[in-house]
């Protein structure tokens, strides 16, 4: 009987429910503490309601594909990059010093602060997809590195013996060995891009379409307090909820591929 109490309650599904409950009377009881204000803390089913409407807006897709568009540039040009110089270092450790304080820098700078600097040199529309690569280029090329350094050393001897060359050498037994290690690198920068992209779009004033663009547009024009705002930010928390489960499988993918 404990055991069976025990497995219903341990269980993943029934927790993350819980989880979810808990998370709506959190928002029920800052809605009724701001006052039932909507301009303040809008209240869930007016907003779900809300985020119903634009769920049937073609204009709501737009947005969701033109914002998972320019992360997807930002994050595929920096992770190419990335790997190519992590290859390099991987291959001569030494370098390892002259790129490191780049690295820190670059993620020492505050986003905020990136925001503003891509506005003045790349304009309000590109701004985004650069931003999505300077926050993504030092985690990919960390995980490259990562995964070099987990290479046994006798592989590489055994490699060096049966007159590998450098190129075969990468090619065909380094980089297969550290992908697993760079394959998470790039999906736990590719849930962050996402983030960082709505952000900039919110940020940035842009006047494109994107989800960001939505979320800010939302809360200067309505007349509707918080709720539009909210309603969107519920889309966005959606559809990174999806990518990330799609993520999560995939890791878990992997682990189970290279057990």
């Amino acid at each position: 009987m404990k055991k069976a109490l025990r497995k219903v309650i341990t269980n993943k599904y029934l927790l993350t429910a819980v989880g979810v409950l808990l998370f709506f009377l959190i928002w029920i009881a800052i809605y009724y503490l701001a006052g039932s204000n909507r301009i303040i803390f809008p209240e869930p089913i007016e907003t779900f309601n809300e985020m119903f409407i634009y769920l049937k807006d073609s204009y709501t897709y737009l947005c969701i594909w033109e914002s998972l568009k320019r992360m997807l540039i930002g994050f595929v040009t920096a992770s190419v990059l990335a790997i190519v110089l992590g290859i390099v270092v991987g291959n001569y450790s030494s370098l390892k010093y002259v790129f490191n304080p780049t690295m820190v820098a670059i993620k020492a700078v505050p986003t905020a602060a990136l925001v503003f600097l891509f506005l003045m040199l790349t304009g309000l529309k590109n701004a985004p997809i650069y931003i999505v690569g300077v926050i993504v280029f030092p985690i990919v090329y960390e995980a490259t590195i990562a995964g070099y350094s987990s290479i046994d050393e006798f592989v590489i001897m055994s490699s060096r013996i049966d007159g590998a060359n450098r190129f075969r050498s990468n090619a065909f037994i380094k980089f297969p060995l550290a992908l697993p290690t760079i394959i998470l690198g790039l999906v736990s920068s590719f849930a962050l891009s996402f983030k960082i992209e709505i952000m900039a779009e919110v940020i940035s004033g842009s006047t494109a379409d994107g989800i960001g663009i939505a979320i800010r547009s939302a809360y200067i024009n309505s007349d509707k307090g918080m709720v539009p705002t909210f309603a969107y930010s519920l889309i966005a928390i959606i559809v990174m909820l999806f990518v990330t489960l799609i993520l999560d499988l995939l890791k878990k993918l992997i682990k189970t591929t290279h057990k």
